[in-house]
C-alpha cells in the first residue's frame, strides 16, 4: 500500500479494530496492543496543536507502518 492510500485510510480510523484492518491491508500482522498504540499516535495528530508541531498522519504512516 502506498503512503497516500494509507494516510487516507488512517484519516477514517476510529477504534482499534479499524487500525487492525488497515494494518492487515498493509500486510502487517499486528497485535491488539500494537494497533492500540498506533491509534493513540493517529489520534494525537488530529488537532491543530499537533499539526503545528509537525505531528502528521504522514509522519505516523512512516514511523508506525514503515511506509
Amino acid at each position: 500500500m502506498d503512503e497516500k492510500t494509507l494516510v487516507e485510510k488512517l484519516k477514517n480510523v476510529v477504534v482499534v479494530d479499524d487500525v487492525l484492518a488497515v494494518a492487515k491491508e498493509a500486510g502487517l500482522d499486528w497485535t491488539y496492543e500494537q494497533a492500540d498504540e498506533a491509534l493513540g499516535k493517529i489520534n494525537a495528530t488530529k488537532n491543530d496543536i499537533a499539526e503545528l508541531g509537525g505531528d502528521t498522519l504522514e509522519k505516523v504512516a512512516k514511523e508506525v507502518f514503515g511506509i
